[in-house]
């Protein structure tokens, strides 16, 4: 396999290799280098495809999953998405197919739209196995080409581009989705896109309100905490712009266009935020898990492997700021800039910043961090970027030499290729599909039993096997001592025994036999709206006892018994979902009118 690997990689780096040396006027070197030099997008961009490709092939021949610490949450969302899609039941708050078809909230909250992207992905494939091929083969590809757009749109030789696109896939930043299956990957993928409207707010102190707001909301589609991030990284290029304006009325003009910006996100991302503060303001939610050992999980604590993935990350890192240092009297406001805001979030992920203490005050915005080694992801972007923006600099010198640039690709993309056959290794010969943690519950003795629901057509059934109680986003009754991941355990995982789920008319239905007309609990956990209906008789909050994580008990009758779980969302929010919905569904017909009239003017 590595071979067969290697010389893709090999063939692959070659046409680089020509292209920095050969040029359009040069086509003497045979079809190969006139091929490569007379369609330069054209071959950048295969590479990149070719590489997504590559990275891929140790867990295609190797056959095997790779089952990281988040894989149970993120495939029951994706799988509550898929059969929504399959059946045509859609319920954009209540689980009712994953997550134990428990009727709670996770979606909702956690990039919706995204969510449903991701559940076509698992329609498509016919295992979870396809599915992950599938979703890590997109990821590559779009992490690859996303750094690839953001290098040419500062002007960077494309094939440098190209080789810096490939350097990307292999950092941690990616990797975190492809071994972790820690959902920032995919927020980190669309990032470098994010940080084109920068150049204009850098370079010519114009801010671009149509492409501002678009970034900012696509990335707050995907994964929230990644959008912060970027606003954060817009905001001392803003602020640069604004102070550093000539008179007033330049100003005055960048306020209006952030205001449009603001405006344009508000609109694309009203069904997040309106859910969002629906959600909590009616429910008392109980917070995602708060990190107090922070200190623990930065690049210079026990997340190391964030810094060292790939190996040469260190030395990409040390290169671009001793490289600044010693040209700094000649970079441009923009490029010093940069750098100051590198340094920022560099700084931001290691334990230079008093985690230990931070993660002792209990502050709601700290919480939110959980990890620390998050913002390594900006910083990572940012040196790429700014590396390559200081090559000319050092025009000539021996650094700066394709022959290191391809060093550089190639030692990454082995290290990629070895840690993924490692994990397939792994996956032969560990009897074990996966490692049991705190708050697992498998519905099985036989290893190889789980192994082989993720290459079941039936989705279902690896979710059955492998559970976790995560009890995220579950309401709070009562403020107890009791472990709330126990109680999910208990009240939902176990208490599905005793019960038969369905989905009928688009509603989640209970059934089960009562032998006696007494208090039961239901595996259903009960929010601000959610409607129950008990053989055909609507539930009034009166009749109904709920317990700390919001799960219901109610009154029986002796036989059979129909539970109908339904959410009646209140009527703004129907409406705000429509409009968003169409607001992006008109956003290439703006987009094209917008470019029409910037060609009209030229």
């Amino acid at each position: 396999m590595y071979p067969f690997s290697l010389s893709i990689i090999f063939y692959l780096l070659a046409t680089i290799w020509y292209s920095f040396y050969e040029r359009t006027e040069k086509v003497q070197g045979g079809f190969f280098v006139r091929n490569v030099n007379q369609r330069p997008l054209m071959c950048q961009v295969g590479i990149l495809i070719a590489m997504s490709i590559v990275f891929l092939l140790p867990q295609i021949i190797g056959r095997g999953m790779i089952l990281g610490s988040d894989v149970v949450f993120h495939f029951n969302r994706f799988y509550e998405t898929s059969q929504q899609i399959k059946e045509g039941n859609f319920q954009y708050f209540l689980s009712i197919y994953g997550f134990q078809q428990s009727g709670r909230i996770v979606n909702a909250l956690y990039g919706p739209f995204f969510a449903y992207f991701q559940g076509l992905l698992v329609l498509l494939s016919h295992s979870w196995y396809q599915y992950q091929l599938l979703s890590n083969g997109l990821l590559y590809l779009l992490s690859g080409l996303s750094m690839f757009g953001l290098l040419r749109k500062l002007n960077v030789n494309g094939w440098l581009a190209t080789a810096m696109g490939v350097f990307y896939m292999s950092t941690y930043s990616v990797q975190y989705w492809i071994e972790r299956q820690g959902f920032s990957a995919w927020g980190a993928a669309v990032l470098p896109l994010c940080l084109i409207p920068l150049i204009a707010l850098g370079q010519e102190k114009k801010l671009r309100p149509f492409a501002v707001g678009v970034s900012v909301a696509v990335l707050f589609q995907i994964h929230v905490f990644s959008s912060i991030m970027l606003v954060l990284m817009y905001v001392p290029f803003f602020l640069r712009a604004f102070f550093g304006g000539e008179g007033a009325q330049a100003k005055k003009q960048l306020l209006w266009k952030l205001s449009g910006a603001i405006g344009l996100f508000l609109l694309l991302t009203a069904n997040i935020w309106l859910g969002m503060a629906d959600l909590y303001l009616h429910n008392q939610l109980l917070a995602p898990f708060i990190n107090h050992n922070m200190q623990n999980n930065t690049i210079t604590g026990t997340s190391s492997y964030w810094w060292s993935t790939p190996i040469l990350l260190p030395l990409v890192c040390g290169l671009f700021f001793c490289g600044e240092l010693k040209v700094w009297p000649k970079l441009a406001g923009d490029m010093k800039l940069l750098t100051w805001v590198a340094a920022i979030f560099f700084v931001l992920a290691t334990n230079f910043i008093p985690w230990t203490w931070l993660g002792s005050l209990d502050n709601g915005l700290i919480n939110l961090i959980q990890f620390p080694f998050r913002f390594f992801v900006p910083a990572t972007v940012l040196i790429i970027a700014g590396l390559c923006l200081l090559a000319p600099y050092y025009r000539g010198q021996q650094l700066v030499k394709p022959i290191w640039v391809i060093a550089l690709v190639v030692l990454s993309s082995g290290q990629v290729l070895i840690q993924t056959t490692n994990k397939m290794l792994d996956w032969r010969s560990d009897e074990a599909a996966v490692t049991l943690r705190n708050h697992t519950y498998l519905g099985t003795d036989s290893a190889a039993e789980l192994k082989a629901a993720y290459f079941s057509t039936d989705k279902s059934l690896a979710l059955d096997l492998y559970q976790r109680s995560t009890p995220d986003y579950v309401p709070i009754y009562q403020e107890t001592t009791e472990n709330k991941y126990d109680a999910y355990g208990k009240q939902i995982i176990e208490g599905n025994n005793t019960v038969v789920k369905s989905v009928e008319d688009g509603k989640l239905t209970l059934r089960w036999q009562g032998d006696s007309a007494d208090w039961v609990q239901v595996p259903i956990i009960n929010y601000r709206y959610t409607e129950l209906t008990l053989n055909q008789t609507s539930l009034t909050r009166d009749d109904i006892q709920l317990s700390t994580i919001g799960v219901v008990t109610l009154q029986q009758r002796i036989g059979a018994n129909v539970l109908v779980v339904d959410y009646d969302a209140p009527w703004y929010f129907d409406g705000a979902l429509w409009l968003t919905m169409a607001a992006w569904l008109l956003l290439p017909i703006g987009y094209a009118g917008w470019w029409w009239h910037c060609q009209k003017n030229k």
